[in-house]
């Protein structure tokens, strides 16, 4: 097969072994047409059977492993991403957090922000060097890296270490800039921080519509955080209505 063979029999094995689109399911053929592409060096085939043999046949990790190193050398950052993830978690290898912190640099080192976010918070633990000392600075540039890659949860960190001067000068222009960043990808805790800077006029010129707008689409998300936002909104209102009140003495 040439390239472009390659790319109809990926995708053939996708929809066959998921049933996808009307398609008979049928996992073993799948499987078979993915091995096949597996060897001839098709990295998200590569992929894809290892996520497979990982879920499906636990005694077949060192296979898995081999295969995200092959997809990772190839050029997939997220076979990386994922070997990082099971050191560092212990899922299907014995934990190892130095094996963890090689792989997630491997593949920070290819620009994957998932890497570095998990690179920055090694650092911020103290798990990231041999005296098992926390590196603020060094995990907030991680962190920074993910950011500016568009990652909503290193956005969130680095306005949170922005306003608290965590690894970087405090700075809560940055803080919100950040935080808006974070909330426009919908991330709650951020949607809730950004209303409060502008409750408080921090970073931000004050404005309550603004802070109440924040808080409505997280409270719309529901959970502990959004019963925490809709409390807010209350707050708000109690403190826009005595506003109002004042405003109304003739």
């Amino acid at each position: 097969m040439d390239k472009g063979d390659d790319r109809g029999a990926f995708s053939y094995a996708n929809m066959v072994y998921r049933g996808y689109n009307g398609t008979p399911k049928n996992e073993d053929e799948g499987i078979r047409i993915m091995s096949q592409l597996a060897q001839k060096g098709h990295p998200y085939a590569q992929m894809n059977l290892a996520a497979i043999l990982m879920r499906t046949q636990p005694d077949r990790v060192s296979a898995a492993v081999k295969l995200y190193e092959l997809a990772g050398q190839a050029g997939l950052d997220n076979a990386y991403s994922e070997l990082g993830r099971m050191y560092r978690l212990g899922y299907g290898v014995h934990q190892d957090h130095k094996k963890a912190i090689e792989y997630f640099t491997k593949g920070a080192q290819s620009g994957n922000p998932q890497c570095n976010f998990m690179l920055g918070v090694y650092c911020s633990s103290g798990l990231g060097n041999a005296e098992r000392e926390p590196d603020q600075k060094k995990a907030f540039k991680h962190f920074q890296k993910a950011a500016v890659k568009g990652m909503a949860e290193a956005q969130y960190n680095v306005g949170l270490r922005f306003l608290k001067g965590h690894g970087v000068e405090a700075n809560s222009f940055n803080a919100a800039e950040f935080f808006r960043m974070a909330a426009a990808q919908g991330f709650q805790l951020a949607q809730v921080n950004l209303a409060g800077m502008y409750s408080e006029g921090r970073g931000v010129k004050s404005d309550l519509d603004e802070a109440r707008a924040w808080l409505e689409k997280a409270a719309s998300q529901g959970g502990s955080i959004g019963k925490d936002a809709q409390k807010r909104i209350e707050q708000l209102d109690e403190i826009q209505g005595k506003k109002r009140d004042k405003c109304s003495i003739m």
